[in-house]
């Protein structure tokens, strides 16, 4: 084999290989979009969150989360990606949790949120003054 033949081979296992090391290490476009989802799926939590401390006030929570005069937000109570309702549920003194069926448990723990619990997908919410 040629130097020049040999030299090119060797670049190109090497390519290879990083890009293989680079999809192992990241996850690659599969897990990015499973990220991006459960991004989605936070946002539409808190989102929800915004809505019954509005519904609340200065009072009690409410016993659903739906729009009001009062309280006019733009709010999806449902996984736009599965359909499935997300979940509220009033707690002890005015605190309440809120739960989505998340994707990437592994990447809910990077994000240190302590409100969080990544193995049930729940945002326990404390009450606000």
């Amino acid at each position: 084999m040629r130097p020049e033949t040999l030299a090119r081979t060797l670049l190109a296992i090497l390519v290879v290989g990083l890009v293989g090391l680079g999809l192992l290490a990241t996850g690659g476009p599969g897990k990015g979009r499973m990220e991006k989802r459960d991004v989605t799926r936070l946002t539409d939590l808190q989102a929800l969150a915004d809505l019954a401390y509005c519904l609340a006030g200065t009072g009690d929570l409410p016993e659903t989360l739906a729009p009001s005069d009062a309280c006019p937000r733009e709010i999806r109570p449902a996984d736009p990606f599965t359909g499935a309702p997300y979940r509220y549920e009033r707690l002890a003194g005015g605190a309440f949790r809120l739960c989505a069926d998340f994707e990437d448990a592994e990447w809910l723990r990077s994000t240190r949120r302590s409100d969080l619990d990544p193995a049930t997908g729940c945002l326990v919410f404390p009450p606000r003054p």
